[in-house]
């Protein structure tokens, strides 16, 4: 399998702003970079090619060759807002294994799309969620939000995932109470991917259940938790047994 995106950076900042999972129907089968733009370079090949979407809270990522434990722009990087090939690994791994065996998905394309496209670790600190925040609260405004809009958040009103399915992993982070205008850009992405037909999947756990799981906008990850990484990971396995996958949970 492969891994592709795109980088772009502003303010002495790296966000992922496109992305898109290969998955592949052996080891020996692989995209360059020229084919993947030819899957994807029109609406009619997208919906032929891209079979779902993957939401995630964040990116960590690195695009191949470079230092995972180094800040990408103290790296010798220079393809920025171009196509490149990005490493499978941590969270990436989990989707990968839990997809190799779907030969629904062989030799098709998965988007993975984020909340926020900002390309760094703990990003959950109250400092910059006060900053997202406040920034979501401006979105459909005509006032400058600290980030740029274009390339930190979603059009969350307008968007459309690619795909019949979209599996949503972002975590259990969203918090109403504290971060209302958060809370309300994540419901929005979630409500119009029900309405628009798609099938919904996620991970939940089950004494929360499912329908809180929902009203919360509690969507497992398996890198939220250490001690319940595994278990996660398992039910992951359990939803992409079948295609689209389905919602399961974890104990």
């Amino acid at each position: 399998m492969q891994y592709f995106g795109v980088f772009q950076t502003k303010y002495e900042e790296v966000f992922l702003t496109e992305s898109y999972l290969y998955i592949s129907h052996d080891e020996e089968d692989r995209l360059t970079i020229k084919e993947l733009k030819d899957k994807i370079k029109t609406n009619k090949l997208r919906k032929k090619n891209i079979i779902g979407t993957i939401f995630l809270y964040n990116p960590i990522v690195t695009p191949l060759g470079f230092d995972s434990n180094s800040f990408l722009l103290e790296q010798d990087f220079k393809q920025y807002d171009e196509m490149v090939e990005i490493k499978i690994e941590t969270y990436m791994t989990i989707f990968k294994n839990a997809m190799a065996t779907c030969e629904e998905c062989k030799g098709k394309l998965i988007q993975v799309r984020n909340l926020f496209n900002l390309n760094e670790k703990n990003i959950d600190a109250s400092k910059l969620l006060m900053k997202f925040n406040s920034d979501l609260e401006k979105y459909n405004s005509s006032q400058n939000t600290e980030f740029d809009r274009d390339i930190m958040y979603l059009d969350a009103q307008n968007l459309i995932p690619s795909g019949k399915f979209v599996f949503f992993s972002w975590g259990e982070k969203i918090n109403a109470k504290e971060f209302v205008y958060i809370d309300d850009y994540a419901r929005l992405i979630y409500e119009n991917c029900k309405q628009l037909g798609k099938k919904i999947a996620f991970v939940y756990k089950e004494e929360k259940s499912l329908e809180g799981a929902e009203q919360l906008l509690q969507f497992a990850t398996p890198m939220q938790n250490i001690k319940t990484k595994n278990s996660i990971s398992q039910a992951i396995n359990e939803s992409f047994k079948e295609f689209p996958p389905k919602i399961t949970s974890y104990k």
